[in-house]
C-alpha cells in the first residue's frame, strides 16, 4: 500500500506524540517512517498470520494495521503500556490509510486503479463516481525523480496533461504516474515528442532529470494496473541497458526484457568470453563510445567517424584492432550482433540496485 506525502505527514504527527521510539513498516519489513530509515526488518510468522493482535518479540512491540493489507508499527518497549498504545496507533492510522471509496478524489480513485488495489464492482463504482470510461484505449506514463519531492513535479507535469481525461497520481515518494487518454491506437511518435517535451521542461525548470517509462496501450481499465507495471519496469530495465537514456518504451525494450529474465552467473559467464582481464585495455571508455556510437549509426562507417569527430580510417582502425583481439568483424552483421549481446550481458550479470 503506497502513502502518499499528505497521509505521511499526518501518520509523522501521531508517532512523534509517543513517548517511546517508533517505526512504520510496509507488508516486506521496509521501513517507511521515519524517512531516511531505509532498513528492511524480518517481520515473524506469527505477526503476518494475526497482524492486528500486538506481539512482543525481542523487547519491542509489533501490530498491523488491519487484517488484508497491513503496515506493520514497531515500538521499542514490551510493557502493557507499549501494548496499548500499539493498538491505539494502530487504530488511528487504518483510519488514515483507509480509503473511503465514497468519498476518494479522482487521484486517489485513479491511483487505487494503477495498483491494482481495487478491482470488480469497487472499480466500476469509482470509475462511474468520477466519469472514467471503462473502455477507452490509455497507456501509463511512470515518471521518477530522485532529487525533487512530487508537489514540485506535479507542478511541471500538470502543464503537459488534458484535465478531462488524463489524471496525474502520486504513486511513490519520489515517483507520479500519468493514465494518458490515446485518440485511437497508440501514435508512438507523438508520445515520443511528449516525453522529449517533458523531459527538456523537466530538466530546464527543476535542473535535475526525471526518468519516464511509457506502457503499452490497455483499451480496458481493469487492465490499467497491468500497464502501471510495465510503465515502471521499462525504467527499471532501461536503466541498467541504456546507461544515457532517461526515456524508455516498454515496447522497444524487448531484448533487454528477454535478458533481464536470465540467470545473473550464466549471463556474467558468457559476457567474461570477451570482456575479460586481457581485454579490459583494450575495451576502454574510448573504444566502448567508438563501438556504441557505430552501432547507433546502423554500422555507418562515415557516419560514425562525422559523429566522433575523426577521420574514418581512425575509426576502422580501431575496428580492425578490435578484430585482431577477439576475432569479431564489428563491420559484419552477425559478428555486431554477437558483440552487442555479449555487452548487454555484461550488463545484466550486474547486481540489480534501486529498482522502483
Amino acid at each position: 500500500m503506497y502513502l502518499d506525502h499528505r497521509v505521511t505527514a499526518k501518520i509523522t504527527r501521531i508517532l512523534e506524540q509517543i513517548d517511546m521510539s517508533a517505526l512504520l513498516m510496509d507488508s516486506n519489513g521496509t521501513v517507511v517512517l521515519p524517512e531516511g530509515d531505509n532498513r528492511q526488518l524480518t517481520l515473524p510468522d506469527q505477526l503476518r498470520r494475526d497482524p492486528t493482535t500486538p506481539m512482543v518479540y525481542g523487547g519491542v512491540t509489533l501490530i498491523g494495521t488491519d487484517d488484508r493489507q497491513p503496515l506493520y508499527i514497531c515500538l521499542h518497549g514490551d510493557s502493557q503500556e507499549a501494548k496499548n498504545c500499539a493498538v491505539l496507533c494502530a487504530e488511528l492510522i487504518n483510519m488514515l490509510v483507509r480509503v473511503d471509496l465514497g468519498h476518494a478524489t479522482r487521484e486517489q480513485a485513479v491511483r487505487l486503479m494503477l495498483r491494482g488495489e481495487v478491482e470488480g464492482a469497487e472499480l466500476d463504482s469509482l470509475a462511474a463516481e468520477h466519469n472514467i470510461p471503462l473502455e477507452k484505449n490509455r497507456c501509463v506514463l511512470y515518471f521518477y525523480f530522485a532529487e525533487i519531492d512530487t508537489e514540485e513535479a506535479t507542478a511541471v507535469l500538470e502543464g503537459a496533461i488534458d484535465p478531462e481525461n488524463d489524471v496525474l497520481a502520486e504513486v511513490g515518494r519520489h515517483s507520479l504516474a500519468l493514465m494518458k487518454a490515446l485518440d485511437g491506437e497508440a501514435n508512438y511518435d507523438e508520445l515520443e515528442q511528449m516525453t522529449a517535451a517533458i523531459e527538456n521542461t523537466f530538466l530546464m525548470e527543476t535542473g535535475h532529470p526525471v526518468y519516464i517509462g511509457v506502457s503499452e496501450p490497455r483499451a480496458e481499465l481493469d487492465q490499467i494496473n497491468e500497464a502501471f507495471d510495465e510503465a515502471r519496469e521499462a525504467i527499471n530495465i532501461g536503466r541498467v541497458y541504456h546507461a544515457t537514456g532517461n526515456v524508455f518504451f516498454f515496447n522497444r525494450l524487448l531484448l533487454e526484457r528477454f535478458l533481464s529474465d536470465l540467470p545473473a552467473d550464466a549471463s556474467g559467464r558468457y559476457s567474461s568470453m570477451i570482456f575479460n582481464r586481457q581485454t579490459a585495455k583494450l575495451f576502454n571508455d574510448e573504444m566502448l563510445h567508438t563501438i556504441e556510437t557505430f552501432f547507433e549509426n546502423s554500422l555507418n562507417l562515415s557516419e560514425t567517424a562525422r559523429k566522433l569527430y575523426i577521420h574514418r580510417n581512425t575509426l576502422v582502425y580501431r575496428l580492425e584492432k578490435v578484430q585482431r583481439a577477439i576475432g569479431l568483424d564489428l563491420r559484419s552483421f552477425d559478428d555486431a550482433v554477437t558483440f552487442k549481446m555479449m555487452m548487454l550481458l555484461g550488463k545484466n550479470s550486474q547486481p540489480r540496485r534501486n529498482r522502483l
